[in-house]
């Protein structure tokens, strides 16, 4: 009897070792449609604090991330498309990682990314300086020239994801993810 206390003992103590590596390990995997969205905070580029998913959601949310001033640029275009296509019923949010630009020029392209965009997107704009390969991992980045487009629907599960530069093909692709979750099918 008392081996077998000391067996179950050691099994359960290596069990309880083993799960925060199991974690630490799903925690950087990949992400797909179908699993639930990573909760992460981060501060708008007018300094409020957000966090993201939301919990509840009201609407199906996108989130768009951007490593590079290049992938700037392309995720302005989704948000633009995004801003005139769904205007009340979608949550849209940017998400600039900017962990890898130089801390003494941080202040300096805030005020940059600040001044080009409207003031009604400011504060759906989040700045991560953290967890910069967590989410190149997570996202599967290989081009950070382009940016990372996550849809969500109001319980924080994905529903598509696109690594590719926008074009009309792919926005038409988030489109129709998006009317499948306002206007679902019985």
């Amino acid at each position: 009897m008392k081996r077998f206390s000391r067996y179950m003992a050691t099994a359960i103590g290596s069990l309880i070792l083993a799960l925060p590596l199991h974690a630490a390990q799903s925690l950087s995997a990949p992400l797909r449609a179908g699993s639930t969205f990573p909760a992460f905070t981060g501060r708008t580029i007018i300094d409020h604090p957000l966090t993201l998913p939301a919990s509840p959601m009201e609407n199906p949310t996108v989130l768009v991330f951007s490593f590079s001033r290049t992938a700037g640029k392309d995720a302005r275009l989704w948000n633009e498309r995004l801003a005139k296509d769904f205007p009340d019923n979608v949550s849209t949010y940017g998400v600039i990682q900017l962990e890898s630009a130089p801390k003494l020029f941080r202040r300096l392209a805030i005020a940059g990314i600040k001044s080009s965009m409207p003031v009604s997107v400011q504060n759906r704009t989040i700045m991560l300086y953290k967890d910069d390969q967590l989410w190149r991992q997570r996202l599967g980045v290989k081009d950070e020239s382009r940016a990372y487009v996550v849809l969500l629907d109001r319980i924080g599960i994905i529903r598509w994801m696109n690594s590719g530069a926008f074009s009309d093909s792919t926005y038409g692709m988030l489109k129709a993810g998006l009317a499948a979750l306002l206007h679902p099918q019985p």
